[in-house]
């Protein structure tokens, strides 16, 4: 067994991310020293040996339409990801040591019958590789919230765009928020009932004109409640949503994602990052091609020598970027 899969066993969900965000500190300490030209090359090869995170698109169909998201231009056929594709994927990724499988994308999960038979695949994998669901809540019923708690999920992210029930259901059309909020009460009562540490459960509101007025009612309504309670950034999804920042950095600082992920849509396609959700990115197929050789392939590679040599613009997703996630400093 090795250290990642034992920290994984054995320690909690909350502490594993304070050792993570301690990891990134000791990386940029080591890096500023006067050796840190010997150190960052020792440094990059955590990135360039596998993907730290594979997010998942186990599905492309959603029970919502909302207003900030470009889903319903998409030309991908929407539906499921095949199971022998979704067995591939995670068999590599243990294989590879991958420490997080996300299982998000531009659908959502519990429209899946059969969610659970992704989820109990994963473990029956792997009890370590860390296991985040993204999801808008609707339809996480008693059956799908067992299963995240029965089959040690370990993140359990739920979006809920407003403190009100006219706010939250103009902005995520066809959902009702009485209803994904007795889910998530049900969740959390699941999980404390069965005395489990897993899954963490945290709720965000993505901040946006429309629902401005009640951030502070947010989280007074979820702190204290949800394990975690915050505000995400509204993102322009490759310029697909009309959002405009100030101070754009990304030409002349790298953004992590090309260095962090490896985004697969339920078609096999895999995009340039988390906000390519058409897969307009074209950097591989997983149906024929391996996650090994995708991230360490030559493509891949010039996309990254473009972030680094502060040429991100000549991508042309993103040059319509607006959201670079930023990278170490040291970068």
């Amino acid at each position: 067994m090795t250290i990642r899969q034992l920290i994984n066993q054995r320690v909690s969900t909350r502490r594993r991310v304070q050792l993570s965000a301690a990891s990134v500190r000791m990386s940029e300490r080591l890096s500023a020293c006067r050796a840190g030209w010997l150190v960052k090359p020792w440094l990059m090869r955590r990135y360039l040996r596998r993907p730290e995170e594979v997010d998942i698109e186990v599905t492309s169909s959603c029970d919502a339409d909302c207003i900030m998201c470009p889903r319903r231009r998409m030309r991908r056929q929407p539906g499921p990801m095949a199971m022998p594709l979704f067995r591939k994927i995670v068999d590599e990724a243990v294989a590879l040591g991958v420490r997080d499988l996300v299982l998000n994308g531009y659908g959502e999960i519990s429209t899946l019958r059969n969610c659970r038979d992704y989820l109990a695949y994963i473990r029956e994998r792997s009890r370590s590789i860390r296991v985040i669901v993204d999801t808008n809540g609707m339809r996480m019923d008693e059956a799908v919230a067992s299963a995240y708690v029965e089959l040690g999920v370990d993140v359990v992210n739920i979006a809920i765009d407003g403190a009100t029930a006219q706010t939250f259901e103009r902005i995520r059309k066809d959902l009702k928020l009485a209803t994904v909020e007795a889910n998530v009460h049900r969740l959390i009562d699941l999980r404390n009932r069965a005395g489990a540490s897993r899954p963490f459960i945290m709720v965000h509101m993505i901040y946006m004109p429309e629902n401005a007025h009640e951030t502070e009612l947010f989280l007074q309504k979820w702190t204290g409640v949800a394990d975690r309670a915050g505000i995400a950034g509204l993102v322009s999804r490759v310029g697909s949503v009309p959002v405009r920042r100030v101070n754009r950095t990304s030409e002349k600082a790298p953004c992590i994602l090309p260095w962090r992920q490896l985004p697969i849509l339920s078609d096999g396609s895999v995009g340039l990052c988390c906000d390519d959700w058409d897969g307009a990115g074209g950097v591989g197929n997983v149906t024929g091609q391996s996650i090994k050789e995708i991230w360490r392939s030559q493509q891949r590679r010039h996309l990254r020598q473009l972030h680094l040599a502060g040429r991100a613009g000549e991508i042309a997703l993103c040059a319509a970027c607006q959201d670079p996630r930023p990278a170490p400093w040291w970068f």
